[in-house]
């Protein structure tokens, strides 16, 4: 008894670990791009080495943290031409959870969606950008579980994870406010249609509200400093010949 319960709560602290360094990446705490120890990563998140080394290797699988035997470890940056290409993939993927979501949801499935209606009603005025990723990542768990199709997670929630980093460099670099006012109300419209049980509905808006991440990645492309989607680009040493040395002045 003694072994089990050792088990499970090494296996709580681990998914701890995991949630805290996926947040702290997708925030940009732990900087696209950056290289970090194992030890750093246990003082950036408060944990010991165990959960955390745990937590390295499903980031790792989730290709979210690169490990090299010689160079340690190193988040990964922000590709916007790989996000770019995956869209469509994983606005197919999405549609089909949804849509199998509205057809198979359980009433305790509908229970926990109209909690979520509730919860994003009640706190859409002062929502801020981390407590609604926490949410959207609740969210998006809530509807593959409604979904019945387990094996849709492997795929999809890395690639979800990715592109939430990407949303948050975009809300908060071009403060798009009011875009933020309309994700909530788009997931709101999501989950009413969900509770509908309309798949065909359901599938075409989260098409619809798809598009909006395209017209993110471009913004994200034209206006951001590609340093912050990697820090490794600071190093680049560019000469344009319009910064002049200063000259010496010969001492009297």
């Amino acid at each position: 008894m003694a072994k089990k319960t050792v088990e499970k709560r090494s296996r709580s602290l681990s998914d701890e670990a995991y949630d805290c360094l996926e947040a702290l990446i997708i925030s940009t705490q732990l900087a696209p791009g950056a290289r970090y120890t194992i030890q750093q990563l246990q003082t950036e998140s408060g944990l010991s080495r165990t959960p955390v080394h745990d937590a390295v290797k499903r980031l790792s699988a989730n290709q979210l943290i690169h490990v090299s035997p010689r160079s340690g470890l190193r988040i990964a940056p922000v590709k916007l031409t790989q996000e770019r290409t995956l869209l469509p993939l994983r606005t197919e993927m999405e549609a089909i959870a949804a849509g199998l979501a509205s057809e198979r949801a359980t009433p305790q499935d509908h229970v926990v969606m109209r909690a979520f209606i509730r919860d994003l009603e009640e706190t859409e005025a002062d929502l801020s950008l981390e407590r609604f990723n926490v949410t959207d990542r609740l969210l998006n768990k809530a509807i593959l579980v409604a979904s019945g199709e387990p094996l849709l997670a492997n795929t999809l929630i890395p690639l979800q994870t990715l592109y939430r980093r990407s949303g948050w460099i975009y809300h908060t670099y071009l403060g798009q406010s009011q875009s933020m006012e309309q994700m909530i109300e788009d997931h709101i419209g999501l989950l009413r249609l969900i509770l509908s049980g309309d798949a065909s509905k359901t599938q075409a808006y989260v098409r619809r509200m798809m598009t909006g991440v395209a017209d993110t990645l471009q913004r994200l492309r034209s206006e951001v400093d590609p340093a912050l989607l990697d820090v490794s680009l600071n190093k680049v040493n560019v000469t344009t010949g319009l910064r002049m040395p200063k000259a010496v002045v010969p001492q009297a």
